[in-house]
């Protein structure tokens, strides 16, 4: 029987979640259809790239019980995975099942158990405890009067969170009275069942996360561990990480894989689960803190920093099969899938705050940082050492930031910067670079921050390497070393005080140059053919040009406030549709969860920084025919350009022009510009909470009045004019027109069902079709997918995570927390649509 699954989406993009779920689903859909399933998949993120795919039954609808429940019935659904769709997924899936009773499709992978253990921590407590593991002391609570009971029994600090959260999870750091009343009706709210977890504080232990997987017949095997920097009281997203697990002794790691497999089999996983733990540094004991059988910001990096094929693997695994039976794909030769990756290379994850836009705009936030998740994104580096993995994802991270500048660290004082060390903020890191220099010991810092000392001893390395260079200009030797463990070009012309030119020509007249490594998940063991690649400065390369015709995707970089998502997905559209046209395609990018990273959409990756120096050294190996950049990436386009080196550039606008009054509305009016004239597309309501489409407002006569300026660019690309009412007073030039924002061209694509930006591309690069010719004259007879939709902004909890008030913050500006919905209404009237 050929199964009828059921894909549920990860929905809107929050604090706690960026593409990551999309990035597992493109994947898994892949490896579905080539075991001849049949998919349907459910989503309302706007930003979807996976639900675009063609050999899927794309289902544009609100994420709701009643909607899945139509959808199961209708569309006879036999099976349901939730692996990729996170929290979001689990929660629904554990709704349907207690809805449908034993007359509910299958959940593929995950017992009843496991499925209920995700939310519910006294189950997992309880599988612990007939395990023998030690687990946190807790208690439940329904009210506030139940939190004070628990309390009293436990003791301060506790950690209380919600159980079955709606969206993602929270938890709150309480150490005092004052503070419990508050975060517990905050959890409360928080709660599908309106039940909070009391949880005993376990405040500087070393958070480590086992990601495994496991087969029906038991099989297991381990893919990876990642260990936090920060110790446990900093949210996992907020903390600096590395895998492969850093500071921990061999028989304290050997410890947690037992462990880890003993819950695998507890709970009959079939795919992949990751255990968290929290460690006591002083006496090596552990406690399991969390269950996760589905894919989050952890297995994203452990997937990227290994090279092994996760989802394929985890895809046939829930569908029962074994890893003997499981044939990879064909590029990792005839290994078999239980072969456990082995990393010869280290990552780093490094949080993305967003402080520096809130206070541009005179916003006032909460930098410190706790249990709840003030970060917005992440990037990584990937290096030969802890050092020039640090030093990659730093500067990839926190470029321009204020924070990071070495001057604010030179003025503290003595006072400010022992603050700082004990309630750490986002510019932690040299914060402690700053206390190195200024004397402080290993010791005295790893006792006032629980980190361990071995990061200490790396920050000091990096910390002496700067200092060297610095004394030390133009010394070839010192330069080889300063490269080797990760210092750019950029960083080093600073030190010296020199051109960037000068100090990049002295490293080329000095042969002084990078290599590239592969991401071998045998660690060079067995012949692999693996096309994902990180830079470093040692003897052998392992890439060449890809090809003469090719072309090279720069990606977004880490997520930060705004269209975060909604770029991704527009930079991986662009790289899918060039390696549709035929034209191999590069793309770098920095951002583990970030969508570029699909293996599917292009022929080879990089993983690397996006400055100059480092998107120059991928130049000058590939020499590719095209470049495409991300209009965000304005200094690097600036420089290509100095350079004389031609990029096309999605151009894109990030904010509407000014804010609106919560009254007022604009008309948005489409245009596709093929290079000579400008198409109408179509006719928009916007204000701060929404934007509204309907193709039904566009009429034959309406279309015909709309004005088509000229612009002066020659290369097709999509653009906006905004006004306040239609008919519109004046002439329209190309001065009016803007590039239209990512969020935007991912809406219109959703409503259309025409991918615009492939449309974009095709014109970009010369290569539309007659059929794409036709569809572009002849727009105003096209049937849509949905004759009209809506484009809606929920609030994300700014108070709880930023300590900024919902009123002080225009997310139409900042478009998180964006939905998509078809709209059922009658048709409005022109005069209606644009009064």
């Amino acid at each position: 029987m050929v199964e009828r699954i059921l894909m549920i989406g990860g929905s809107a993009n929050d604090f706690d979640h960026e593409t990551e779920s999309d990035l597992a689903s493109y994947q898994m859909v892949s490896s579905l259809r080539q075991n001849e399933a049949e998919i349907f998949m459910v989503d309302d993120n706007p930003y979807a790239f996976t639900i675009e795919r063609t050999d899927i039954t794309p289902i544009l609808c609100a994420l709701t019980l009643d909607n899945l429940l139509e959808i199961i019935e209708q569309h006879q659904i036999t099976a349901v995975v939730t692996t990729a769709g996170g929290v979001v997924a689990m929660n629904l899936s554990r709704q349907i099942q207690r809805a449908l009773g034993t007359a509910a499709p299958k959940i593929l992978g995950l017992s009843k158990d496991a499925l209920d253990a995700t939310q519910d921590t006294t189950i997992l407590r309880n599988h612990l405890n007939r395990l023998g593991e030690k687990t946190v002391a807790a208690r439940l609570a329904n009210n506030v009067s139940e939190a004070f009971e628990a309390v009293r029994e436990i003791n301060f600090p506790v950690v209380v969170r919600p159980i079955a959260p709606n969206g993602g999870l929270l938890r709150f750091n309480v150490n005092d009275v004052d503070r419990l009343e508050e975060a517990v009706e905050k959890s409360l709210e928080r709660s599908q069942i309106h039940q909070v977890n009391i949880d005993q504080s376990i405040r500087g232990h070393h958070e480590i996360t086992i990601v495994a997987l496991r087969d029906r017949v038991g099989n297991t095997l381990i893919v990876g561990g990642i260990e936090d920097m920060d110790p446990v009281g900093i949210h996992t997203a907020d903390s600096i990480a590395f895998t492969p697990i850093q500071s921990l002794s061999d028989p304290i790691i050997q410890k947690l894989r037992q462990t880890t497999i003993k819950i695998l089999h507890e709970f009959q996983i079939m795919g992949m689960a990751q255990v968290r733990f929290a460690v006591n540094p002083e006496t090596d004991e552990y406690v399991v803190t969390r269950l996760t059988p589905y894919f989050d910001r952890q297995s994203s990096l452990i997937m990227v920093a290994t090279g092994y094929p996760l989802v394929p693997v985890v895809t046939n695994l829930i569908l029962g099969k074994t890893f003997e039976q499981i044939h990879l794909p064909a590029k990792f030769s005839s290994n078999a899938a239980l072969l456990e990756p082995v990393m010869d290379h280290v990552v780093t994850r490094f949080p993305v705050f967003s402080f520096g836009e809130f206070e541009a705009n005179w916003i006032v936030t909460d930098h410190r940082l706790n249990t709840v998740q003030k970060s917005v994104g992440a990037t990584i580096g990937v290096g030969r050492s802890v050092e020039e993995a640090i030093e990659k994802a730093l500067r990839a991270a926190h470029f321009n930031s204020r924070d990071f500048s070495p001057t604010i660290m030179n003025s503290l004082t003595e006072d400010d910067l022992i603050e700082r060390i004990i309630h750490p903020r986002n510019n932690r890191i040299l914060v402690l670079m700053e206390a190195l220099r200024r004397g402080y010991t290993v010791d005295e810092l790893a006792e006032m921050t629980k980190i361990a000392p071995f990061y200490f001893y790396k920050l000091k390395r990096i910390m002496e390497l700067e200092d060297s260079v610095a004394k030390n200009p133009w010394d070839e030797t010192i330069l080889r070393d300063a490269k080797y463990y990760g210092l750019s070009d950029g960083l080093l012309a600073r030190l010296w005080n020199e051109p960037y030119e000068k100090v990049r020509r002295f490293r080329w007249d000095h042969n002084v140059l990078p290599t590239y490594k592969a991401f071998d998940p045998s660690a060079g063991e067995f012949d692999e053919e693996n096309s994902h690649y990180y830079s470093t400065f040692e003897s052998e390369n392992e890439t060449t040009q890809l090809d003469a015709e090719s072309a090279l995707v720069v990606g977004t970089g880490a997520f930060r406030l705004g269209d975060g998502a909604a770029a991704s997905y527009t930079m991986a559209s662009v790289a899918s549709e060039l390696r549709r046209l035929g034209i191999p395609t590069i793309v770098v990018n920095n951002n583990p969860h970030g969508l570029l990273f699909i293996p599917q959409i292009a022929d080879k990756h990089y993983y690397e920084p996006l400055e100059l120096s480092d998107v120059m050294n991928i130049l000058e190996i590939e020499h590719p025919k095209y470049i495409f950049i991300p209009g965000n990436r304005i200094k690097l386009i600036q420089k290509l350009r100095e350079m004389n080196i031609p990029v096309y550039v999605i151009a894109k606008e990030k904010y509407l022009p000014s804010t609106l009054y919560e009254t007022q509305e604009k008309i948005v009016i489409d245009y596709f510009w093929d290079g000579q004239k400008a198409y109408p597309l179509a006719m928009a309501k916007q204000d701060n909470d929404e934007m509204v489409i309907d193709q039904r407002a566009m009429t034959p006569s309406l279309y015909a009045a709309l004005p088509r300026p000229k612009l002066s660019v020659t290369r097709a690309g999509l653009y906006q004019l905004m006004v306040d009412h239609w008919p519109i007073e004046g002439e329209v030039t190309a001065e009016d027109l803007r590039p239209m924002p990512f969020t935007h061209m991912a809406f219109l694509v959703k409503i259309t069902g025409v991918s615009w930006v492939r449309m974009m591309i095709r014109y970009m690069t010369g290569r539309q079709s007659e059929t794409d010719t036709n569809l572009v004259e002849h727009w105003v007879d096209y049937q849509w997918t949905t004759e009209a939709g809506r484009l809606a902004y929920t609030h994300p909890d700014f108070m709880t995570h930023l300590n900024v008030h919902e009123h002080q913050i225009d997310n139409g500006r900042l478009a998180m927390g964006a939905h998509v919905e078809p709209l059922d209404q009658e048709p409005d009237s022109v005069e209606k649509y644009t009064s």
